[in-house]
C-alpha cells in the first residue's frame, strides 16, 4: 500500500519529537534515581545504616545487628499534550527539523520531571509494608533554612553545615534552586566571586553556576506556571544531594498522531508520559525559604 503524503509527514514528526525530547532534559532529573515501574504504585525500598562492632577474645557468640528497611510509595501520574493541527501545518511545519511544534511538545513533557520532584520534595511520604504510615518532611529528618532576609554566603554555609553534621555525602553531587533574586544576591557576595577567596571559577558568562559544592539551578519566578510555587509571599527552594529523589518511570514519552475525520483536514497530536516521584531520605533534602 502506498503511504499518503500526509501520513509520511506525520511519521516523520513522531520520530523527530522523540529525538527532541532526548536532547531536552529537566534540570533536576540528573540528580534523581530512575526506576522502571509497571503498576499504579511502586515501592521504593531503602536501607538504613548499620555499625560494625569490635569483637574481643575468641569463640564469641554471634549477635545480629538490626538493619532498618524503608519502603516508600510512588504513585503514577499521567501527563499529556494534546494538539490539533491543520493539515496545512502538517504539510509545512512538521517536515522542518527545527519545528516549533516539536520543541513545544518536548519542553512541556520534560518540565513535568521537575514538577514531580518539586511536589515530592517537602510532601508527606507514605511508608510501611502497606504504606499505612505518613511521615512529614520534618519527621523524616528534613531541615529548613530561613533565608527570607536574603540569600547570602552565610546561608549557603548553613546549608552545607547541615549536610555535613548529618553525615550526608554531597561530594557526589548536590544542587540548590534559585530564582533571579537569589542569583543577584549571590553575585554580590564577594566570598563567592572573588579570586581572593576561592580558586574555583564560579562565575561563567556573567552567571554564578556553582558555589560551596552546590550546582545552582535557575528557575523562572515571573512565568505563568512556575516550577517553584509561591505561597504566602514566600518560595520554598530545594537544596538536595544526588539520589535524594527516586522517579518511577511507568511510560516514557510516546507520540500518537491520528487523523480527525470530525474536523476538516485536521490531525491530533497526542504525547503522553507517566512518572511519579518520592523523597528517598529526609536528611538528603533541605527546604530553603526565601521571600518572593
Amino acid at each position: 500500500m502506498v503511504q499518503s503524503v500526509d501520513q509520511a509527514l506525520v511519521t516523520e514528526f513522531s520520530g523527530m519529537v522523540h529525538h527532541e525530547a532526548q536532547q531536552m532534559v529537566s534540570r533536576m532529573r540528573p540528580y534523581a534515581k530512575i526506576k522502571e515501574m509497571s503498576g499504579d504504585v511502586f515501592a521504593y525500598d531503602g536501607l538504613g545504616t548499620v555499625e560494625a562492632t569490635e569483637v574481643e577474645g575468641r569463640v564469641n557468640k554471634a549477635n545480629f545487628d538490626d538493619l532498618q528497611h524503608n519502603r516508600r510509595k510512588i504513585s503514577r501520574r499521567r501527563f499529556v499534550v494534546n494538539l490539533p493541527i491543520d493539515s496545512s501545518d502538517v504539510r509545512g511545519a512538521l517536515q522542518d527539523p527545527d519545528s516549533e511544534y516539536a520543541k513545544t511538545v518536548a519542553a512541556a513533557l520534560q518540565r513535568q520531571w521537575d514538577r514531580v520532584i518539586q511536589d515530592a520534595a517537602f510532601a508527606n511520604v507514605l511508608t510501611g509494608r502497606d504504606f499505612e504510615t505518613a511521615v512529614t518532611f520534618a519527621n523524616d529528618g528534613g531541615l529548613t533554612v530561613d533565608a527570607t532576609a536574603g540569600m547570602t554566603y552565610e546561608k549557603m554555609l548553613e546549608i552545607a553545615q547541615n549536610f555535613i553534621d548529618n553525615e550526608v555525602d554531597f561530594d557526589r553531587g548536590a544542587f540548590l534552586q534559585h530564582t533571579g533574586d537569589e542569583h543577584t544576591s549571590l553575585m554580590g557576595e564577594i566570598e563567592l566571586i572573588s579570586g581572593d577567596f576561592t580558586r574555583d571559577f564560579n562565575v561563567e558568562d556573567g552567571r554564578i553556576k556553582r558555589a560551596l559544592g552546590f550546582d545552582l539551578l535557575a528557575f523562572g519566578a515571573n512565568v505563568t506556571n512556575p516550577i517553584i510555587p509561591v505561597s504566602g509571599a514566600q518560595r520554598k527552594l530545594i537544596a538536595a544531594t544526588k539520589d535524594a529523589f527516586c522517579i518511577g518511570l511507568s511510560k516514557d514519552i510516546s507520540i500518537k498522531i491520528t487523523e480527525r475525520d470530525d474536523y476538516i483536514e485536521t490531525h491530533q497530536v497526542q504525547a503522553i508520559m507517566e512518572i511519579g516521584a518520592v523523597r528517598t531520605e529526609g536528611k538528603l533534602v533541605q527546604q530553603v525559604t526565601v521571600t518572593e
